[in-house]
C-alpha cells in the first residue's frame, strides 16, 4: 500500500507542485507545515481544503483564483505565500486525494495566471515506497517563463527517515528550477549544494554525511541538445528510436571505479557512492534529441533490479504507450524484480521528446 497522499502546492508566482503526504495524520500536518508556515485551514465543503500561513509574504492569485473555481465562484479570504491544497479530511483526520476534477481547476488557474504553455512533449513521473518506511525519492519539473526552457530532476535520498524525506522534497523543485533558470543542471546542482551546506538543522551532518543522490535535464526549444547533470548513482537513460536504452550518465560509486579498473564489483559495491548533492563531483553530459525518443530519469530503486532480474529497460521504452505508461511500466516491474526483502523507493521520470 503507498503511504502518501497526494496534495498541490501553489506558489505566489505560479508554480504548482505535487506533494507527497505521509498517509498518518501528524506527518500530513508535519509535511504541510514545512512548505506553509503557520499554516491555517480553510475547508471548502467535502471538495478540498487549503492551508495558508500569515504574513506579509506576496498574494497569492492563483491560489485565489483556484479557490473561486473550486468553490463554484465564491469570494477567498486574502491568501498569501505559499499555500497547499488536499482533499477534504476523513473521520480520523486524514487528509484524503484532491479530486481530479479540483486539482484541474488548480492547475487551470496556474495556466490563466502564470502564463504557463503547454509542454511541447509529455512528461511522467511515477514513484513507489518499496519496503521503505519513508518516500526518500523526490521528483521535480518546472519551466522558466522569459525562456521557456524546461528542467526535470529527480533526487533520491540516502537513508529511509523522516529528515531525508524532508531534505528531498525541499532541494529537488529548487535544483529543478535553478537549471530552469540558467540552461545549466550542473551550475544549478553546484548553487544549492552551497544552499543545503548552509542548512543545518538537519538530524545528519550535510557537510560529511551522504544526503541524496540527483539527476538534473535541461531541454531547451531553442537548442537540438538536451543537457544532463548529475551526482551519486541517480541515472538518466537516452530511448534509441531503434529501441534500446543508452545509459547517459555514468555512476559514482565503488562499483564504476572497480569497472574502471577492469575489475567485476561485487552486488553490493554499488551501494557505496563516491559524490553526492553535498559533496563530491558533479557529471555533466549532453545528447541530441533527433536521435532520442524517451529520456528517462531514476533513482537507482528502478534501475537496479531491472538490471539484476527485470525486463530491459529499453524493451519498456520501446513498447510502452506514452510517457506515463512508460513509469508505471518501469516502477512496478522493478518492485517485483527486487530480491531485497525491502525493495528500494523507486522513482522513474519519462520525458517523451517526440512532439505529441
Amino acid at each position: 500500500m503507498i503511504a502518501t497522499t497526494p496534495a498541490l502546492l501553489v506558489s505566489p508566482d505560479g508554480e504548482v507542485e505535487e506533494l507527497l503526504l505521509d498517509s498518518r495524520h501528524a506527518d500530513q500536518l508535519r509535511c504541510i507545515r514545512f512548505h506553509v508556515q503557520g499554516s491555517s485551514v480553510h475547508p471548502l465543503g467535502r471538495r478540498a481544503v487549503v492551508h495558508v500561513g500569515h504574513g506579509g509574504q506576496s498574494v497569492n492569485d492563483v491560489a485565489g483564483q483556484a479557490w473561486m473555481s473550486i468553490a463554484g465562484g465564491s469570494r477567498p479570504p486574502v491568501l498569501r505565500g505559499p499555500v497547499v491544497i488536499t482533499g477534504a479530511a476523513d473521520r480520523a483526520g486524514d487528509f484524503m486525494p484532491l479530486p481530479e476534477f479540483s486539482a484541474q481547476a488548480v492547475r487551470r488557474a496556474a495556466n490563466l495566471l502564470g502564463g504557463a504553455i503547454g509542454l511541447p512533449f509529455s512528461v511522467s513521473a511515477v514513484q513507489r515506497h518499496g519496503g521503505r518506511r519513508y518516500q526518500c525519492d523526490a521528483y521535480a519539473i518546472k519551466r522558466d517563463k522569459t525562456s521557456g526552457r524546461w528542467a526535470f530532476v529527480v533526487l533520491d535520498g540516502v537513508g529511509d527517515r523522516p529528515a531525508v524525506q524532508r531534505f528531498a522534497q525541499k532541494f529537488a523543485p529548487r535544483i529543478a528550477r535553478a537549471a530552469a533558470g540558467h540552461g545549466d543542471p550542473a551550475r544549478a546542482l553546484a548553487a544549492v549544494r552551497v544552499q543545503a551546506r548552509d542548512e543545518l538543522h538537519w538530524d545528519f551532518d550535510p557537510r560529511t554525511d551522504p544526503s541524496a543522490v540527483a539527476v538534473v535535464a535541461t531541454v531547451d526549444h531553442r537548442s537540438p541538445l538536451i543537457r544532463l547533470a548529475w551526482t551519486g548513482d541517480a541515472r538518466a537513460y537516452r530511448g534509441t528510436l531503434i529501441g534500446t536504452a543508452e545509459p547517459a550518465t555514468q555512476d559514482h560509486n565503488y562499483a564504476q571505479k572497480l569497472r574502471s579498473r577492469g575489475r567485476v564489483p561485487g552486488r553490493y559495491d554499488r551501494n557505496f557512492i563516491t559524490s553526492c548533492l553535498m559533496t563530491g563531483s558533479i557529471g555533466t553530459a549532453v545528447i541530441e534529441k533527433k536521435h532520442t525518443r524517451r529520456l528517462l530519469l531514476c533513482s537507482d530503486g528502478v534501475y537496479a533490479p531491472l538490471a539484476e532480474e527485470g525486463p530491459d529497460i529499453g524493451g519498456i521504452l520501446d513498447f510502452a504507450d506514452d510517457a506515463k505508461d512508460a513509469a508505471t511500466m518501469l516502477v512496478d516491474d522493478a518492485i517485483a524484480a527486487s530480491k531485497d526483502d525491502y525493495p528500494d523507493n523507486a522513482t522513474a521520470l519519462v520525458v517523451d521528446i517526440t512532439p505529441v
